[in-house]
């Protein structure tokens, strides 16, 4: 009797879910990044590495969407004893699901450099920049070795797909093993990447409400690093490759979850004048940029690579805005009793005033 319990719904499959999360995952970064794009180029007319570098993202997890929706086709998300039917189709499906796996990587730490690097252009204190650059440098260290090792686990790789042809490998504990340790590491990095921004905003000089506002803006990174949690669970599928063509499917579609978490949350923070622009009345004039802008030239565009220069732009949506009785700027004058933490004009800061047209 316990045994055919133990005999899977031959019926049953994975794949509708795993189609249906791929591509809300790609297409959601997908919707903010194009959004993000034209406020940097179009509305600012400045376009730097953090653009880029999240536009590559983008378009390596829209490829890992597309290798999983034809693996789907070909058997993914089924149970193996269905699969194996077709020994081409196996195959089929192993490859695609390792490229898969080091797209999505790629794809994931690709996401957050691009928040790091944005992070770059604000921060002003020295430990916050040497953070910022080991989290970048470990970060796409770690993970592009991940991305190699999916394929150099054996001397011969295409025994990972085929286990026909003979190879030597290492043991299947050593690489999933290190993939746990990936997942725990990006994990971290997201939360410090989400808190990050609150130890930033929270010397500056507005209200509690608006820091607020404006620091989980900057920290919904935090929603991808609970994704790389639940990833790492699934983790253990890398080895128990009993019935892999249905067991990796919720590893897949987490791992598709959180690269969109994090690449859509890094495209947050510099939506801020297409929100003006859409709502011109709305309090979204009275918030804050923290994603720095050179001033708006009048032709041709500029790409901005300027990470060492710490700035905050305030955007003037009316002209008493720096009167006494406004309490949106975020530098006001200081008098000399005034803590020593709060943001003043120092040579550390070079503050560009700009009128919203």
């Amino acid at each position: 009797m316990a045994s055919t319990q133990n005999i899977p719904n031959m019926g049953e499959t994975r794949a509708p879910i795993l189609q249906g999360v791929m591509w809300v995952m790609a297409i959601v970064p997908l919707v903010f990044v194009s959004m993000r794009i034209y406020v940097r180029v179009c509305l600012r007319r400045v376009f730097g590495w953090d653009d880029f570098i999240i536009i590559v993202a983008t378009a390596l997890l829209i490829a890992y969407a597309a290798v999983c929706q034809v693996a789907t086709a070909r058997g993914l998300g089924k149970h193996l004893l269905v699969v194996e039917e077709n020994p081409n189709d196996l195959i089929e499906v192993a490859l695609l699901c390792d490229i898969g796996e080091a797209l999505a990587i790629m794809a994931c730490a690709l996401g957050k450099t691009s928040f790091a690097v944005t992070l770059l252009r604000i921060v002003v204190k020295r430990w916050m920049i040497v953070l910022l650059w080991f989290v970048i440098i470990t970060m796409n260290l770690v993970n592009i070795l991940t991305a190699l090792f999916v394929f150099l686990q054996c001397k011969d790789p295409r025994h990972l797909w085929n286990p026909a042809i003979p190879s030597k490998c290492w043991p299947s504990h050593v690489f999933t093993n290190y993939s746990l340790f990936v997942g725990a590491y990006s994990g971290a990095q997201d939360f410090v990447l989400a808190l990050l921004p609150w130890t930033i905003v929270w010397n500056l000089q507005m209200r509690k409400k608006e820091k607020v506002g404006v620091a989980l803006a900057m920290s919904l990174g935090v929603f991808a690093g609970a994704a790389s949690i639940v990833k790492t669970t699934y983790l253990v599928a890398l080895s128990a490759k009993a019935d892999f063509t249905w067991e990796l499917a919720p590893l897949l579609y987490w791992a598709a979850v959180e690269d969109g978490l994090a690449i859509t949350a890094a495209s947050i923070p510099a939506l801020k004048p297409l929100l003006m622009r859409i709502f011109p009345s709305s309090s979204a004039n009275e918030n804050y940029n923290m994603i720095s802008y050179p001033p708006k030239p009048g032709k041709g565009k500029i790409f901005d690579s300027s990470q060492g220069e710490h700035k905050i732009d305030i955007d003037i949506a009316h002209p008493g805005l720096h009167s006494k009785e406004s309490q949106t700027a975020i530098l006001q004058p200081q008098s000399p009793g005034k803590r020593a933490g709060s943001i003043n004009l120092t040579t550390e800061l070079s503050v560009t005033y700009t009128r919203s047209p």
